[in-house]
C-alpha cells in the first residue's frame, strides 16, 4: 500500500494553543450579576462605617427620623469611605487577585492584552467607575436646585445617569463597561 498523503484538516494535536492569559470575555449578564453582589457588600458596609461614625460624633439616631451627619464628621466620613472602598477594589484588582463577588461568579479582572492589571489601570478604573455616579448625582442636584424636580421624567435622567458607566456597554462594539475602556482592562471568565 502506497502511504496516504497528510490531511489539510488539523487534528486536536495540531492546533494552536491558546495566548497564554487569554480568557473568555465574561458576558454583560455575568458581569452585572456580579456588580450587584458587590453591591450588596457595599450596602452593609456602609450601613456599618455610618453606625460608627454616627457614635462617634454624638449624634442622636431618633427612631422614624433620617439621620445624616452634617459638619467635619460627614466630610471625614465621605473620605474615609472613598478611600477605604478604593483601598480594597485597587487591592483586590491588581495582580490577579479577585474579590469575593469575583471569585462566586467566576470572573478575573485583567488588561486587554491578557496580563495582570498594574496597579495604575486599576486606580484609573476605581476614578472611571465613579463617572456615572458623579454624572448622576450632578443631574439629581441641578434638577432641585433649578426646581424641576417635578417635571415628569426629569427625575428617571438622573437614575439613567446614575448607571452611566453600564450603559456604555450596550453601545460599545466590545461591549465593555466605560470604566473598562477608559483603564484598558476587561472582565473575563476564570477557569
Amino acid at each position: 500500500m502506497s502511504p496516504q498523503p497528510a490531511s489539510p484538516v488539523s487534528t486536536p494535536a495540531q492546533s494552536p494553543a491558546p495566548i497564554a492569559g487569554q480568557l473568555p470575555v465574561a458576558s454583560l449578564w455575568r458581569r452585572f450579576g456580579a456588580f450587584v453582589h458587590e453591591l450588596l457588600f457595599l450596602v452593609a458596609y456602609l450601613f456599618i462605617i455610618g453606625l460608627i461614625f454616627a457614635s462617634v460624633s454624638g449624634e442622636s439616631m431618633s427612631a422614624g427620623k433620617p439621620q445624616v451627619l452634617s459638619g467635619p464628621i460627614a466630610w471625614l466620613q465621605r473620605v474615609y469611605l472613598f478611600v477605604s472602598i478604593g483601598a480594597y477594589f485597587i487591592y483586590f484588582w491588581v495582580k490577579g487577585r479577585r474579590t469575593l463577588a469575583f471569585k462566586t461568579w467566576h470572573l478575573q479582572l485583567q488588561s486587554v492584552d491578557g496580563s495582570a492589571v498594574s496597579l495604575k489601570q486599576a486606580v484609573l478604573r476605581y476614578f472611571a467607575t465613579w463617572i456615572g455616579p458623579a454624572l448622576g448625582l450632578s443631574i439629581y442636584v441641578s434638577i432641585d436646585a433649578l426646581g424641576f424636580g417635578t417635571k415628569p421624567g426629569l427625575g428617571l435622567l438622573w437614575l439613567v445617569a446614575l448607571f452611566a458607566n453600564f450603559l456604555w456597554a450596550l453601545a460599545d462594539p466590545s461591549r465593555q463597561f466605560l470604566h473598562d475602556r477608559i483603564a484598558g482592562t476587561q472582565v473575563t471568565r476564570s477557569l
